[in-house]
């Protein structure tokens, strides 16, 4: 059976890490497949959202790890093993194992097609990365996070260390990557590191109505909304208003702003195509 599952419905494109034995700690079969599909989602025009989640009770244990020396079979960063990476130990492949990682995440992050994690048990490490760089973020109750590195010895990667601060500002992660503490969903939702929190029992499927939400808005206009929002932090209030002129100027071309229009005025839900 595959590690990675791709399902595809009315334009939402489901992402399952399917390694429910490893706590679905990522191996490089993993990351080629994320890699894959974020470039086909990317381009192809009835690919209109992503969700991305794990299988059997948890999001990911982190990375896979190698057990050489250690006679410890425990997987992910969660365990006590060192750092394989994805083409081997030898310490000069970890820079460029690293810059792949990093490139998966960075087309995750800046995907023009709204983005949606879907988390229970554990996400810790790179695979807190990969939840950050989406969107949006929803959790079970008892859903745990750990910016785990530091009880390894390890600095941050999968660009935790450009999200995390962002989403809880800089002392909660300083508290987070310094300690390396377990984060509960309550504790995540207060300070901002996810949207929702749902009863383990009603999680995937908040998590696919959610996804459909997202595969039924306008995509260009989304797309746009979510380029803003991302680099507002970059631009002055004078840059912004501009980039917000130039962006509705697009929107205004579009069916789907059309079909808004239409719909507002025979006072129906609109109907929109990703056109």
């Amino acid at each position: 059976m595959s590690e990675t599952l791709i399902e595809r419905s009315g334009g939402l494109v489901t992402v399952t890490f399917n390694r429910p034995h490893k706590k679905n700690a990522v191996n490089a079969a993993n990351w080629a497949d994320l890699d894959a599909v974020l470039r086909e989602v990317a381009r192809n025009p009835g690919d209109r959202a992503l969700l991305l989640t794990g299988a059997g009770g948890d999001f990911s244990a982190g990375a896979e790890l190698s057990g050489a020396g250690t006679g410890d079979d425990t997987s992910g960063e969660g365990g006590k093993r060192e750092r394989s990476g994805l083409t081997g130990h030898a310490p000069q492949a970890i820079v460029h194992e690293m810059r792949v990682v990093g490139e998966i995440v960075r087309q995750l992050h800046r995907l023009p097609k709204p983005t949606l994690a879907v988390v229970d048990g554990v996400a810790v490490g790179v695979s807190l990365g990969l939840v950050l760089a989406c969107d949006l973020v929803i959790a079970s109750d008892r859903a745990r996070f750990s910016e785990i590195f530091v009880r390894r010895g390890l600095a941050m990667d999968g660009g935790n260390s450009w999200t995390l601060p962002r989403a809880v500002g800089l002392r909660r992660a300083k508290q987070m990557a310094f300690f390396g503490d377990m984060v509960s969903s309550g504790e995540a939702l207060a300070w901002g590191l996810i949207n929702e929190v749902v009863p383990a029992g009603e999680l995937h499927k908040t998590g696919r109505e959610w996804g459909r939400r997202l595969a039924a808005a306008p995509t260009t206009a989304i797309s746009l909304i979510k380029r803003q929002l991302d680099d507002s932090a970059l631009l002055t209030f004078e840059q912004a208003v501009e980039v917000e002129a130039q962006a509705q100027h697009i929107t205004y071309t579009t069916s789907d702003a059309r079909e808004g229009i239409m719909a507002f005025l025979e006072r129906r839900d609109p109907r929109f195509t990703g056109q």
